[in-house]
């Protein structure tokens, strides 16, 4: 089997380092696109249709934009290049499913802490159950 697209799944929460390493090898590998995504539930559309703030979450600018840095940014410490940044915002698995159908995806990689907060509330366990795509899973280390 041989990869086109591999996309990692980051949270923005500093500990994604260790998946862009495993990213940009199996990349290089297939010689594949790499691109990293997040998914913002917290400025999902429906907020908007509770009259909810949507646009921003501190004032100084859009979420969107804000998020779009803060990837490309980390898309600068990979050793393999990574022309896309993909930002989405909703409900995280058919966000996902869209995002996979749309660009092709044909890998995920997820990273997942070994604790009781991410063994309770994994949404990796729930893509692995929900998306028809292949998934690493990196485990993380907690603090």
């Amino acid at each position: 089997m041989s990869y086109q697209h591999i996309v990692i799944a980051v949270d923005l929460n500093g500990d994604n380092q260790s998946l862009l390493e495993k990213g940009a090898v199996l990349a290089n590998a297939y010689n594949a696109k790499l691109s990293l995504i997040h998914v913002d539930i917290h400025h999902a559309p429906y907020y908007s249709a509770l009259g909810l703030q949507t646009n921003h979450y501190s004032g100084e600018m859009p979420a969107e934009v804000k998020i779009k840095k803060q990837l490309a940014d980390l898309a600068l410490c990979s050793s393999y290049p990574i022309p896309d940044v993909i930002v989405v915002s909703g409900e995280l698995l058919p966000e996902l499913k869209r995002e996979i159908r749309e660009r092709g995806i044909d890998l995920l990689i997820f990273g997942h802490h070994h604790d009781v907060w991410s063994n309770l509330f994994s949404t990796t366990r729930k893509a692995i159950n929900n998306l028809d795509v292949d998934i690493l899973v990196i485990p993380l280390q907690s603090e």
